[in-house]
């Protein structure tokens, strides 16, 4: 089956700090276990009970450390799925309960009864703290996921967009594309670079609902006609009494009527 589950992306821990994480979560909670139930009377054979304990907690965590900041990336799997992690928590589950069974040695038993009886105990507690871990470890990933998405919004990605006069967008383009914008009747004409050429795009709506729209402090009115991109202005000149403007990408000059050329001049200055 295509959808099969087994076969689905497990991704959960292919960043090295979420199996660091994994592995501290593991650790935690098996120092808590030895010092809190003392499993198998580990306490009669240590002469430092509580601290021995503890250090049997972190000893419990070697396998799973080893297999994943050693073993792990030795193995090289494409695209880490459901039944490899199944596999790989199941060999993890082995190595732990055969090193138990070794610390435990009881003499009245054999290895393989020991094994049988470790796992019995071993394979629940490691499947909920397992899961424990991983439920934190996916809800760390899907609130970062949640930021990213607030994140990219139109104005964290410098996208500009254009309104008509229903206030409906009809056109975006990124801000540092924008050349200038040239009012026509009803409409306005949207210039803007689009890789070695230039394109544009017509809106209907004004040059003044623009303005008040707040778009960018980049882009400004210089002309009861035009609004430029000061990102884009290469120069400005005096022509006559007036001004004018050589923009990237544009053979033609851009006017500054008078009424403008003060601001203007303190914009380009600042």
């Amino acid at each position: 089956m295509k959808n099969n589950i087994l076969d689905k992306p497990f991704p959960y821990l292919d960043d090295l700090k979420y199996r660091l994480i994994l592995v501290s979560i593991i650790m935690a909670y098996s120092v808590f276990f030895m010092v809190t139930f003392d499993p198998f009377t580990f306490s009669s054979m240590l002469k430092l009970k509580w601290l021995g304990l503890v250090l049997m907690g972190i000893l419990g965590t070697i396998p799973i450390a080893i297999s994943q900041f050693i073993i792990r990336p030795l193995i090289y799997i494409k695209q880490f799925k459901v039944k490899h992690f199944l596999f790989w928590f199941l060999g993890e589950l082995l190595a732990l309960t055969a090193m138990m069974a070794v610390m435990y040695d009881d003499p009245d038993f054999s290895f393989f009864k020991d094994f049988q009886t470790t796992l019995k105990y071993s394979a629940p507690l490691a499947i909920i703290i397992y899961s424990f871990a991983l439920l934190i470890i996916v809800l760390i990933q899907v609130n970062k996921e949640k930021n990213t998405k607030k994140k990219l919004t139109s104005k964290d990605i410098d996208l500009i967009s254009f309104k008509d006069e229903r206030d409906q967008v009809k056109f975006s383009v990124k801000r540092k594309d924008i050349l200038y914008i040239e009012s026509t009747d009803n409409y306005i004409t949207v210039f803007f670079s689009n890789g070695e050429k230039v394109s544009k795009h017509m809106v209907r709506t004004s040059l003044k609902r623009v303005e008040e729209s707040e778009l960018s402090s980049k882009l400004v009115r210089c002309h009861r006609s035009f609004i430029v991109n000061l990102e884009n202005v290469e120069w400005m000149k005096k022509d006559g009494r007036n001004f004018v403007l050589k923009l990237k990408q544009i053979e033609s000059f851009i006017p500054v009527s008078r009424s403008y050329i003060p601001q203007f001049k303190s914009l380009l200055q600042s």
